[in-house]
């Protein structure tokens, strides 16, 4: 059997619409495969997945059948990167089962492969089906691999795209929210300075200089005295410009690890009961530091917006990825479409717009998760 690559990249660099290519592509994938049937599953910035073209046409409605990354065979495909063949697969989901044609207890051969950017990251699952039991052979598995991959060269090129302009807004409008964020973080600095250090200085200048004073005058036990109180101011004042630094930077995730950090910060957090399950995970300082804060800034939310009485953060490693995802039983809302960068934007939550843009700067997928009345999830994956 002779795969249709070169069909294949024929189609891909003449340029028709992404939705009409990707259905011609199905169609390639299944003749060039002999399969009875292709679809293709893209990955939703919401991180989800979802099939978006099919062959043979005439499918039901393919939206039906979306599922979140990393649930089913074709959502593992798409978390983990590897492709995947069964020869007698059962699947679960009606929706799904519907596509494939299957009737109720009936199997099914099926060969998913991850449409996978320069990057690694997924873009796309490939999957063809074959109701008459079948072994797809390692050749037959590369050489589909090979045409997923070509295929998400042109969704990845489509997509930035399309998403340049929206992009570039969203961004601009970002970058004044960080320097906002920014000067109401260094004004918070200098208060906790000014009120705390500075006042406890004061003080501790005073109580020495009572001390020097008692000293002269021939008087120990009044100068012990004011040594005892400069010495509790100096404690104080130490306290005090911890508890600044530690605004900026959390020592507690250099000492014992982002699992322990995320169980040090949901304790001090004030009116919220917080459960946190946290893996330890072998994370680069740049992935460990972007989580924490990541997580740090969720909270918040939870706390300033969410009128929330329990939330959970959870930390876990499914396959070649590490998944963080914070909850809560809030008031939630109605996110607008798209990424958290978009969502932000349109909402007006720049927390959101932040820590949307902290996963895609450590090559990680945000996504959010809500309902009025029914709380909220944030969700990021991040390849180790």
């Amino acid at each position: 059997m002779d795969a249709p690559i070169g069909a294949l990249l024929e189609l891909l660099t003449r340029n028709p619409a992404l939705s009409d290519m990707l259905n011609r592509a199905a169609a390639l994938f299944a003749e060039g495969w002999r399969t009875d049937g292709a679809l293709i599953w893209q990955v939703l910035p919401d991180g989800e997945i979802a099939p978006v073209a099919g062959y043979p046409p005439g499918l039901p409605d393919l939206g039906s059948a979306r599922m979140p990354v990393g649930s089913g065979v074709v959502g593992r495909v798409a978390a983990e990167a590897i492709p995947v063949a069964l020869v007698d697969d059962n699947p679960r989901n009606q929706a799904h089962r519907q596509l494939l044609g299957l009737p109720l207890g009936g199997l099914v051969s099926r060969l998913c492969v991850p449409a996978r950017l320069p990057s690694g990251s997924v873009v796309a699952v490939v999957a063809l089906h074959q109701r008459q039991r079948r072994v797809f052979t390692p050749q037959e598995t590369e050489q589909c691999q090979q045409g997923a991959d070509l295929l998400a060269l042109r969704i990845g090129l489509d997509t930035a795209a399309a998403s340049e302009a929206t992009q570039r807004a969203i961004l601009d409008g970002l970058v004044a929210a960080t320097v906002t964020a920014q000067e109401a973080e260094r004004r918070r600095v200098a208060t906790d300075l000014h009120d705390g250090v500075s006042q406890a200085i004061v003080g501790l200048a005073f109580h020495l200089s009572a001390a020097d004073t008692a000293l002269a005058a021939g008087d120990p036990d009044y100068a012990s005295t004011q040594v005892a109180a400069a010495r509790s101011l100096a404690d104080l004042a130490m306290g005090e410009t911890r508890a600044a630094i530690t605004g900026l930077h959390s020592p507690v995730i250099d000492d014992l690890g982002l699992a322990a950090g995320l169980t040090s910060m949901a304790r001090v957090i004030p009116n919220l009961d917080i459960d946190v399950a946290a893996d330890e995970v072998e994370l680069s300082e740049a992935v460990t530091v972007s989580l924490f804060r990541i997580a740090q800034e969720a909270i918040q939310n939870v706390v300033k917006h969410a009128k929330a009485e329990h939330a959970s953060i959870q930390l876990v490693q499914r396959g070649s990825s590490v998944v963080l995802s914070i909850s809560d039983d809030g008031d939630g809302f109605a996110p607008p479409p798209g990424d958290g960068l978009s969502a932000g934007a349109a909402t007006g939550r720049y927390g959101l717009a932040g820590m949307a843009e902290r996963a895609r700067l450590i090559d990680g997928r945000f996504s959010i998760r809500s309902t009025p009345g029914a709380g909220t999830t944030i969700e990021v994956t991040v390849p180790i």
